[in-house]
């Protein structure tokens, strides 16, 4: 049997308390340790929020659903409402739609803190195609930085009644000579006297007029001519379309039409050569 000497009292004694200290000075350090950390994680996570602000505006709906459109309808919209729930002032730099066929307009850009506003989108329904359709505009602000939200609009439309094809013009008027673009108006409802009664375009650089007209399995289509004389000057040329109708639901039909002229060295180019210039 073992007996303990006194030298082996003395290191088991002497390593108990060392192992005290050990164990006592972790206990000690653990709460310092503990603090600093959530010290530390604390700054980073505020400032990560800190550097995420909110966006200013705030929307009313984020999604307008008009369903089923009317048969008769001949303009079929939806209104937006917002408002600046920031402490800073909000200006909207630009309104992008996903379809020509949108028209949003919004009266005003800059809105102050708590100040609430509103945009709208049209649509002529008689240029577009029947069935479920989906749109959206991006919404582009800024408050303290460059902002988006995107705003859909959903609305379903009955078979085709009166269609306009297309439902604009581009035309690229880059050299000499006169040009003439095709619009066709199809009132596929049958059994209705459909005329139409005048044609106008109101930019000065093309004119419209009737063409012929045509009766085929029940649709009446009238054909009209956009006509652009010569050239025009260089850059684009925004104008509209407008048709008059005896139809009590569709009294006015619109096409735009956008005349891009050519850049400013090809129309130097296309410029008359003067007979004295040499």
């Amino acid at each position: 049997m073992h007996t303990q000497t006194g030298t082996d009292a003395m290191r088991a004694n002497i390593f108990k308390s060392n192992w005290s200290r050990s164990i006592l000075l972790a206990l000690a350090v653990t709460p310092f340790i503990t603090a600093s950390f959530a010290h530390w994680s604390g700054s980073r996570v505020q400032q990560s929020l800190a550097a995420e602000a909110k966006p200013a505006l705030a929307f009313e709906t984020y999604l307008v659903d008009a369903r089923m459109v009317k048969e008769t309808a001949r303009v079929v919209g939806a209104r937006f409402r917002f408002k600046n729930l920031s402490e800073h002032t909000v200006t909207v730099t630009e309104l992008v739609p996903s379809c020509g066929c949108l028209k949003p307009r919004l009266e005003k850009k800059v809105y102050a803190p708590n100040e609430s506003g509103e945009f709208q989108l049209k649509m002529e329904t008689a240029s577009e195609s029947p069935g479920p359709k989906e749109y959206f505009v991006d919404f582009k602000y800024e408050d303290t930085q460059e902002r988006s939200t995107r705003l859909t609009f959903k609305l379903e439309l009955p078979v085709r009644r009166l269609v306009v094809k297309p439902k604009a013009l581009v035309i690229y008027q880059f050299t000499p000579g006169r040009t003439i673009h095709p619009l066709t108006v199809s009132d596929y409802r049958g059994g209705k006297d459909f005329e139409i009664t005048s044609v106008e375009s109101t930019s000065k650089y093309a004119t419209v007029k009737l063409a012929e007209r045509e009766l085929d399995k029940g649709v009446t289509s009238q054909k009209l001519e956009v006509i652009v004389e010569n050239l025009v000057p260089p850059g684009k040329h925004n104008g509209m379309i407008v048709i008059k109708t005896n139809d009590p639901d569709f009294p006015e039909l619109y096409v735009p039409v956008i005349i891009q002229g050519p850049d400013q060295k090809t129309a130097l180019q296309n410029l008359p050569v003067s007979p004295n210039a040499n």
